[in-house]
This record gives structure tokens, sequence and C-alpha cells, in this order.
């Protein structure tokens, strides 16, 4: 009888946990539906595209082809796969084909294909303008890539993060556009142990980059000490400054020997390269979330403002004068945040996703504006924009370095989506505040 009651128990849970999962979907179609429904208002442009399998890497190439006597330019996005069982795994590069800036037409929605400019871009009807996502060039990957970032000073030359630890260094102009079957990248960077996802060239430095693994270390390599003979190159640097995973790293924008990480022991850690210390940091804040620390990013106009996205679902500004407490915290999400973004133009915008499917911009120039009860209760005065397009969780999104508050963000549904929200609710409304005045 005993063990009866035991079967009987874990039958219970398992069709409770199956009535929350039919719940959890409802709720997620349910949503979809109503962003749907109020896309014609949000976006000037929407574009979504159903890969053949999903991404957890994007990027935008810096770069965008007019072509002449045509309403619409080509941008190129950086992708990759993450496949299951035995299907190959590619680096890709895709051509986006986007309208040239005109004033969107809400007419030009259309409603089946959840898509504004799809079939007119804005122009109108008569004159329609494809908007389009298509595969130009796949290259063979060892096992799924978990990161792929160009070289800024050659953007050519791609890295890529392995499933097995390893980095790989590819340079697209020596791969045929189809894939041949063979994995063969032009050098394999050898030290980390264990997978990871923080990667990062130094925008200063040709060749230079930084990267953090699960193995628990930042590495700094050096790929201009590459020789023909010999694919393998090992770190220049390991540092074991951090007690768990490393998340995420990046170089500081403007100064060259600045490289910030995060991990899951709570830490946000500056390395300073002119220190010959390997096992701690310059400076490094303590106690500013109450869960992991996931991603970093440096504001590029402001050399001392910091923001960090944590699995405590909050955003943390800090500035990196004094890191004894953060300058504020934007809450928001739901959800771990998993990646943050600062507006390539616009100073004071800041974009983050989450596993709750979202991606939010926010405008430091609102913080500790006064609200009406009414506007309280859709979020704090400093959340201007939610993205809810996405039915899974978002894996990385990216803007687009040509055409202002123009985004590529992508999801385990699948899905890539390339969208631009609406001038009238983000292009008018934008005070140009100096984003020290919050440092004060």
């Amino acid at each position: 009888m005993p063990e009866m009651k035991v079967e009987d128990e874990d039958i219970t849970m398992e069709a409770e946990q199956q009535d929350e999962e039919i719940m959890k979907e409802k709720i997620v179609n349910e949503e979809y539906k109503t962003w749907k429904k109020n896309a014609p208002f949000l976006y000037d442009l929407m574009l979504s595209t159903a890969l053949e399998w999903p991404t957890l890497t994007t990027q935008w190439f810096p770069d965008k082809h007019d072509i002449p006597d045509k309403d619409y330019c080509t941008h190129r996005l950086l992708l990759g796969t993450h496949t299951s069982s035995e299907a190959p795994n590619y680096l890709q590069i895709a051509h986006v084909q986007l309208p040239k800036p005109v004033s969107p037409d809400i007419a030009d929605y259309d409603e089946d294909r959840g898509e504004i400019g799809g079939h007119g871009g804005g122009a109108g009807k008569k004159s329609p303008i494809e908007v389009k996502l298509s595969i130009v060039q796949k290259i063979n990957h060892q096992g799924e890539v978990n990161k792929a970032r160009y070289q800024p000073q050659n953007p050519n030359i791609i890295a890529t993060m392995c499933t097995d630890g390893r980095v790989m260094i590819w340079d697209r102009t020596k791969h045929p556009s189809a894939p041949t079957g063979h994995v063969s990248p032009q050098m394999e960077l050898i030290g980390h142990t264990i997978e990871g996802f923080g990667l990062s060239w130094s925008p200063h430095r040709a060749g230079h980059l930084a990267t953090g693994s699960e193995d628990q270390t930042v590495r700094l390599w050096d790929i201009t000490k590459f020789t023909p003979t010999n694919k393998a190159l090992h770190a220049a640097r390991t540092y074991t400054h951090h007690k768990a995973i490393v998340n995420d790293v990046q170089y500081h924008p403007l100064h060259a020997s600045l490289i910030g990480s995060v991990s899951d022991d709570l830490t946000v850690q500056i390395l300073d390269i002119r220190n010959p210390a390997l096992n701690s940091a310059a400076v490094k804040a303590e106690c500013g979330h109450g869960d992991a620390i996931n991603a970093l990013a440096f504001n590029p106009a402001s050399e001392y403002l910091v923001a960090t996205g944590s699995a405590d679902k909050t955003i943390g500004l800090w500035d990196l004068r004094s890191l004894k407490a953060k300058l504020h915290s934007l809450t928001g999400h739901v959800d771990s945040v998993t990646s943050l973004a600062w507006h390539p133009f616009e100073e004071t915008i800041l974009g983050s996703s989450s596993y709750d499917r979202r991606i939010l911009f926010w405008d430091l120039s609102k913080v500790g504006e006064e609200q009406t009860p009414d506007d309280a209760e859709d979020g704090p005065p400093e959340l201007l924009f939610m993205h809810g397009g996405h039915t899974n969780r978002i894996s990385d999104f990216s803007w687009n370095m040509n055409d202002p508050w123009v985004l590529c963000s992508s999801a385990e549904d699948n899905l890539i989506q390339v969208w631009k929200v609406a001038n009238s609710l983000v292009g008018q409304d934008l005070d140009d505040v100096p984003i020290e005045e919050l440092e004060q």
C-alpha cells in the first residue's frame, strides 16, 4: 500500500506540472496576441524570420550597402546555430534588406505576417519594398556557436566561443558561401577547460581579445602572435580573480587598459592590464546584486558609467570611481537579465533583455521624474519601451550602427526579429540631458 501511495503522489505531481506548463503556454500566447494587435502603433518596422535552428548570438556588422535607384539598403548580420542531435552547426552571415528611412504608414501593417514594411516599408502599398533576411554564407562550426563577435578593426575576422571551451578565429573571406562539411578555422585559442559566453575584442588594439568561461577564468589573447605553421594559440594571460563562473567580459570603450568582468560570485571586477597581478582586480564591487551577474556594459559616451544585469531581475548602474554602492537600480524585468547594450547614438538609452522574453529600453534622463499613480503602474519613469515580440527566452540582441533605433533580436523560439520602435514613441521625446548629471 505505501508503494501505491507514492506512485499516486508522483502521478499527481506530474499532472500538476503538466497543468502548470499548459497555463504558462496559454499566458505566453495571450500576451503575444496582445502584442501583435498593438504592433502597428509600436513599430515603424517589424520583420520576423523563422530560422531553421535558433541562434544564441547576433550582431550587426558595421557596414551597409546602398543600392542605387532602389528604396532599400543591404545590411549584414552575424549569426550562429544551436542545433540538436547530430545536425551540423554553422557560423552564418545574413543579408537584411531594409527600406531607406521614410515615414511609415499604419496601413502598411500586415496582420497575417506580423510585419510592418514587409511589403511596404512605409512607402505605401502601391510601391512595395520587400523587407527580407537571407543567409548568404554558412561556415561549418564545431558544436553550437555560444557567441560570435567580429573584430572592430577588421570585421572579416570573427571569434566564436565553442561548447568545449575552445575559441575559434575565422577569416570570413577564406571560406566559400556554402558549407564544405569540414570545420577549418584559421586558428584555435586553447586554454579554457569549460565552455563560456564572455567574449570581447579590444577596440583599441587590433588582434587582442578577452574571454570569460565557466572555468572561472578570464583569458587575454593576442592573435597577432599566430604563426601559419601552428593553428593553436595559448592565452597571453590567465586571470583567476573570480571565485565562480565568469559570465561576461568587456573592454572599456575609452580606456585601453581596463577590462570589466562579472560572475556568479556576485561581483563586478575591473582589471587593469598594466598591473601584473593575475589573481586580483584593480577594483571590485560586492553585494550589489542578490544573485548571479550575467552581463555588463560600459557606457561608450561616459567613461565612469557601467551597467550590470543580474539573475536577481534588476540592472545596476555604477560609477567606476566609487563601486561601494550602486548609483541606481532599474526594475522592470520579471526574470533573469541576460544581455545589456547601450544605444550607439543616444547616450542615456540602455537596452536590456531577459529570460522574461522581453527587451526593455531605459532612458536614464528620466530617473527620478515624478509620475501619476496611473503611470507608475506601467513601471518606473525611466522605462521607455518594452518589446514583446518573442514567445521564448531571448538569447541576444544588437543595435544597428547605421539606422538609429533599429535592432535585431534572437530567441529560443527560432525567430529572429529586425525591428524599429515607432519614432512617435522615442524620436521626439528624448531630452539631451548629459549623462554626467546622473553621476553627481
